[in-house]
C-alpha cells in the first residue's frame, strides 16, 4: 500500500524517517515521504487532504482533559482530519459545563468510548516527557517544552 507522509523539517523529518522505517519494515506499506519546509503552505496541505499521514506536534495549554479532546476530536478539530461525531461534540459541550472537573468524568469516559470505537486518528510517534516531585510539591504537571525553551508547569505549590 502506498502512503504520502507530510512532514516539516527539523525533528519533524527525523521522526518522518523512522515512521517510514518502521512502516515500510513488514513490506506493507510504501511510505513517500513529503517535505513542506514552509508552515503555513504545510497546513493548507495537510487541510485540503493531500497527505494520507502528516506529522503534527501537539502540547496541552492546561493539564485537563479537554486539551486533548476538542482540538483532536471534536467537529472542526485543529487537525483538520474530517472527523466529526455528534455523541462526541455533545459529549464535549457536557464536559465543559462544569468548573469542577471531577464532575466531568463520565463524559470523558463515554468520550473514550466513541473514539476507541470510531479510531478517528492514529499517534504514530510519542515524545515522553516526565516530571519529579517531592509529595509535598503540587501541580507538577508538565505541559509544553517548545522551541521557545521555556519549560511550563501548572500552578505549582507547596502543602504544608
Amino acid at each position: 500500500m502506498r502512503v504520502t507522509l507530510g512532514h516539516q523539517v527539523g525533528s519533524a523529518a527525523v521522526e518522518a524517517r523512522a515512521l517510514k522505517a518502521q512502516l515500510e519494515r513488514k513490506g506493507l506499506f510504501q511510505v513517500e515521504l513529503v517535505e513542506e519546509p514552509d508552515w503555513v503552505r504545510y497546513q493548507e496541505r495537510y487541510k485540503s487532504g493531500e497527505f494520507d499521514a502528516y506529522v503534527l506536534q501537539w502540547s496541552p495549554d492546561f493539564p485537563d482533559p479537554d486539551t486533548f479532546v476538542q482540538p483532536l476530536v471534536g467537529s472542526g478539530n485543529t487537525l483538520h482530519n474530517g472527523y466529526a461525531s455528534a455523541e462526541i461534540d455533545r459529549s464535549i459541550e457536557a464536559t465543559q459545563r462544569f468548573v469542577d472537573r471531577d464532575r466531568s468524568v463520565e463524559s470523558f469516559r463515554a468520550i473514550q468510548r466513541v473514539v476507541a470505537k470510531d479510531v478517528p486518528l492514529v499517534p504514530l510517534w510519542q515524545k515522553k516527557t516526565y516530571v519529579v516531585t517531592r509529595p509535598a510539591v503540587t501541580g507538577g504537571h508538565y505541559l509544553v517544552a517548545d522551541d521557545s525553551g521555556v519549560w511550563r508547569l501548572w500552578e505549582l505549590g507547596r502543602q504544608r
